[in-house]
C-alpha cells in the first residue's frame, strides 16, 4: 500500500493547477502590454489641460458674456470644460469650452419655467 506522500493528486486538481497558471501568465502578459503601450503614447493618460501648460503653450481667449452675466460653476468633463452662466432675469446658458486652446466650441441656453 502506498504511503500518503507517494499518493497522486486528481487529474482534475492537476488541470485546475495549470489552468490558474495559465491565467498568471495571461495577466502579467496583459499588464505588460498595457505598461507598453502608455510608454509609447505619452499624452494618453494625461488631461488636455495639464498637456497644454506642459508643452509650453498657453493661451488667452476672451469670451464675452451678457450684461450681468455670471459664472455659477464650472465643469471638466472628458476633453471639454462646461461653463454654466446664468444672467439677470434672462436665460441659463452653458458655454462648452476646448480646454486646449480655450475656444468656444458651443452654447446650450436653458429658457427659464419650460418643464416636460
Amino acid at each position: 500500500m502506498a504511503s500518503p506522500a507517494q499518493a497522486h493528486a486528481p487529474l482534475w486538481l492537476k488541470v485546475l493547477v495549470i489552468v490558474m497558471g495559465l491565467l498568471i501568465v495571461a495577466g502579467f502578459v496583459v499588464i505588460a502590454a498595457e505598461i507598453a503601450r502608455r510608454m509609447s503614447t505619452p499624452n494618453a493618460g494625461r488631461s488636455p489641460a495639464s498637456t497644454s501648460t506642459a508643452s509650453g503653450t498657453s493661451f488667452a481667449e476672451r469670451i464675452a458674456l451678457p450684461a450681468g452675466a455670471r459664472v455659477v460653476s464650472m465643469t471638466a468633463t472628458g476633453d471639454r470644460v462646461i461653463v454654466h452662466v446664468e444672467t439677470q432675469g434672462g436665460p441659463a446658458s452653458a458655454y462648452i469650452l476646448d480646454p486646449r486652446n480655450g475656444a468656444l466650441l458651443g452654447t446650450v441656453e436653458f429658457a427659464p419655467g419650460v418643464g416636460r
